[in-house]
């Protein structure tokens, strides 16, 4: 009967070390995870970018829409707050593109935040992003970006693309808006 107790002491210390082993383990895990989402948090880039010298006189500036929202309603009017991230992409595998402007707007077409204060050259096969942040709620559901921006070496069509995230009432909600 003494060896049958020593016995179930000894699994019921083993086992409590291992959860412990376990719950050590995961807390590590987890700190990990978290260190890699801060590391992507959303900073405005810090890339350098060729400034483009005298912005206004470029010819052939194009305007490009992009619909984007700052909240949507879900359950009766309910307000879902999003957060907006634009991403303008040069798809070009040689050439560069410019990118003269980047305006965000609200449902009301005022202007709310200006993102750029001087063009710059986007380079091939690169990227910019822009992020609305979701405590933003000044857009409205007809919020828009107004993006200017030219071709000078005939860079193959450059796209222009938002993603939207939200949480709200037990739901996640995730879309994309393109410039037609």
């Amino acid at each position: 009967m003494r060896d049958k107790q020593n016995a179930g002491h000894f699994v019921s210390i083993i086992s409590t070390i291992l959860v412990i082993g376990l719950a050590i383990y995961l807390g590590t895990l987890v700190k990990s995870v978290d260190s890699i989402e801060e590391k992507l948090s959303h900073q405005a880039q810090k890339i350098e970018r060729v400034s483009l010298l005298n912005d206004e006189a470029i010819d052939g500036v194009q305007r490009s829409y992009v619909p984007v929202y700052s909240h949507i309603y879900s359950d009766g009017g309910k307000a879902v707050l999003l957060e907006t991230t634009l991403v303008i992409r040069n798809t070009d595998p040689q050439n560069a593109i410019n990118v003269h402007r980047v305006d965000y707007y609200n449902t009301n077409g005022e202007l709310v935040t200006q993102y750029i204060e001087k063009g710059y050259q986007l380079a091939a096969m690169s990227s910019s992003e822009y992020l609305v942040e979701k405590r933003e709620v000044s857009g409205g559901v007809g919020a828009n970006f107004l993006i200017e921006w030219s071709n000078p070496d005939q860079a193959s069509q450059p796209i222009f693309e938002a993603v939207m995230i939200g949480a709200g009432h037990g739901k996640d909600i995730s879309f994309t808006s393109r410039a037609p």
